[in-house]
């Protein structure tokens, strides 16, 4: 087995207008060096230039049957498992495709490190650093506080670890266990991954990296041009933004009090 087969990457993209091309090509190269497999499980409202384009450079790109936001996740899952040929030896690393993208442009040295860290351990979470969590909005800074503080009291940390980042590196096993476990919610997964893999695996390591600083300004490059980062960052702290983060926290405490019987944690 390569060694750059000993990790298979899977993400999820969600690219109506194709924002990420000069990106996406920009670090192609890097990838084809030093990385096995990449799998993108694009959303169904997924540009079909953008498929195309995914395709025709060489990336394995699947699309999940429904809209629903944990279908991609789980076929990225899914289909990582398709190319896993020893069990013992390779890992699934799931992160974002526009974070891994922003991570390589941004920091390659990192995450060529980060990578080979991950074989030691049944699973790695990778959390933000201080200051790669101050990179993101309000909007993001307000809301996953609460669920980060939540995830890490439950699982016995003095201190708030970043677990709702969704950036990891796990075994076929614990793969199988998220994928087979119900979820009751829209997006509480986010949180519910992190939990539930770190529960169940026997070795882990959990490491904070800088480059998982914000990366959606990344595709809207043109806009803050014109406007100003300020100005574009108002406007992209919407009220549906709030409203759309506030849901996000509302469902992780929902699932996480299916983990946990939060009544008895409190007593």
């Amino acid at each position: 087995m390569e060694k750059k087969n000993s990790v298979i990457i899977c993400s999820t993209l969600h690219e109506p207008e194709f924002r990420l091309k000069r990106s996406i090509l920009s670090v192609i190269p890097f990838l084809k060096e030093n990385l096995g497999p990449i799998i993108i499980s694009c959303t169904k409202t997924t540009n079909v230039e953008v498929i195309a384009f995914l395709k025709e450079s060489g990336f394995i790109v699947s699309i999940p049957e429904d809209s629903e936001r944990i279908s991609a996740y789980r076929d990225a899952i899914q289909t990582g498992l398709e190319y896993i040929e020893f069990a013992d030896s390779q890992r699934i690393f799931y992160i974002d495709f526009d974070r891994l993208i922003h991570w390589i442009t941004n920091y390659p040295n990192e995450f060529l490190e980060s990578i080979e860290k991950v074989n030691s351990s049944e699973l790695t979470h990778f959390g933000r650093t201080p200051k790669a969590f101050s990179s993101h909005p309000l909007t993001q800074k307000n809301t996953e506080r609460i669920v980060n503080f939540l995830a890490s009291q439950l699982l016995g940390f003095n201190e708030t670890k970043d677990f709702i980042s969704v950036c990891f590196s796990f075994t076929v096993q614990l793969a199988d266990l998220i994928l087979s476990k119900k979820y009751y919610t829209n997006m509480g997964f986010y949180a519910a991954f992190s939990v539930l893999l770190w529960n169940y695996a026997d070795s882990k390591q959990y490491i904070e990296v800088e480059g998982l600083d914000w990366e959606t300004p990344d595709r809207y490059q043109e806009t803050i041009i014109k406007k100003g980062y300020e100005r574009w960052l108002e406007i992209f702290q919407s009220s549906s933004e709030w409203n759309m983060r506030v849901s996000l926290v509302e469902d992780c405490i929902i699932e996480l009090s299916k983990l946990y019987d939060l009544r008895k944690v409190a007593k």
